[in-house]
């Protein structure tokens, strides 16, 4: 029941508009928060839904999929107000984490990650803004990438935050993520070889324990490319980072929602209140003020490692919340999780998360950072890892 209850719609058979194409044998799903032709799209609360005009044409992501002979499988639920990252949505079905059962799913794009990691679809799709994609992929155990901003066309993806709404997809195999990267997000600048990998230590050792730490090492030893560590990579600076996006997304998110969310007064989830309460308290000034600084953020963060290299972050804050996690741990932990995100956003560089380990039954993996454009770089250092 939990299969079909995860989905706004479903293709029975799915549904398929070219029987040739590269994509001709993967099955793929979509966030309902991406447009599908003939289909209302959702932000994860019934409510918004209810009677708006079904898409005119799908996604422009989609399409490019759709006549490469892809398989649609169907629309998948999100967290409340597309932009919660628990996987939890008191509105829709109660999602479980496949491979981890007792622990979260992750959000916002939960729906299409449990689908890839119960093997209904090769990959799946979705707005990577706010980490959408790359933090449920991370929590299922799966890989998420999230391409360079402007290599793929963001339109027909309901609006989280216009700066980072961003097409990204999920699968629990590299190979899939990879050919997505090769014929879908070209980049558009030519690829220096890799030549060695940058590991962000100051941040595993705020989020890892000393075991977790000996396995990470232990895995490294796997990948044949020299590594350095910076320490110019800290927690003051993924704090800066994160505030930065939630003043330039305040205004951006609530520009769309704020009018109907005033209407609606919705009893929504304290994690997803909680975030909104943030986005409301700024003011234009921080907004304009964030957005002015942006270029210089970038450039500060891009300055900490060469662009023919990989900087190597954790892809969460540690072990994932248990599905029982109290308030207080919870919110803790968006934080934390939504700090390692918000580089790649904020930044406007390539991401690529992959998993890694299992400690204590809960999933760790690392998260890829290229500098914009570089998004094949991300490739070669997961192939030559764990490819």
């Amino acid at each position: 029941m939990l299969d079909q209850a995860m989905f706004a719609h479903r293709y029975d058979p799915p549904r398929q508009d070219s029987g040739g194409g590269v994509f001709r044998r993967y099955h793929i799903a979509v966030s309902h928060s991406v447009a599908v032709e003939g289909l209302v799209s959702g932000i994860g609360i019934p409510a918004w839904s209810e009677g708006r005009t079904e898409s005119a044409k799908d996604a422009a992501v989609l399409h490019t999929m759709m006549t490469q002979g892809a398989n649609l499988i169907g629309q998948l639920q999100v967290d409340p107000l597309a932009f919660s990252i628990t996987g939890l949505n008191p509105f829709y079905a109660e999602l479980r984490n496949p491979k981890y059962r007792k622990y979260r799913v992750g959000g916002s794009n939960a729906g299409i990650a449990v689908a890839v990691a119960k093997k209904l679809a090769h990959l799946g799709i979705g707005n990577d803004a706010f980490g959408g994609v790359r933090i449920p992929a991370a929590h299922c155990g799966l890989f998420g990438y999230r391409p360079t901003p402007g290599l793929i066309d963001a339109s027909g993806l309901l609006p989280a935050a216009e700066t980072f709404d961003n097409p990204g997809v999920c699968s629990q195999a590299l190979a899939p993520i990879s050919q997505f990267q090769e014929l879908v997000a070209k980049p558009s600048t030519a690829i220096k070889n890799i030549v060695g990998v940058v590991l962000a230590e100051p941040i595993f050792a705020l989020y890892y324990s000393d075991e977790a730490m000996d396995c990470f090492y232990k895995k490294l030893e796997a990948l044949p490319l020299p590594h350095e560590t910076t320490l110019a990579m800290n927690k003051l600076v993924l704090t800066r980072i994160e505030n930065a996006q939630v003043a330039i997304a305040s205004h951006e998110f609530l520009l769309v929602y704020q009018e109907w969310l005033e209407k609606q007064k919705l009893d929504l989830p304290s994690s997803t209140q909680s975030y909104l309460a943030r986005l409301q308290a700024i003011n234009y000034k921080d907004h304009f003020q964030a957005k002015k600084t942006r270029k210089q953020l970038r450039d500060t963060v891009c300055a900490m490692w060469p662009s023919d290299k990989v900087l190597i972050l954790p892809s969460t804050p540690g072990e994932i919340l248990p599905r029982d996690a109290g308030q207080e741990q919870s919110d803790i932990f968006n934080v934390a999780q939504r700090r390692l995100m918000a580089l790649a956003d904020v930044c406007g560089l390539p991401q690529l998360t992959l998993p890694l380990f299992n400690y204590q039954e809960a999933p760790y993996g690392v998260t890829l950072l290229a500098h914009p454009n570089k998004d094949k770089l991300l490739m070669e250092v997961a192939h030559r890892w764990v490819g």
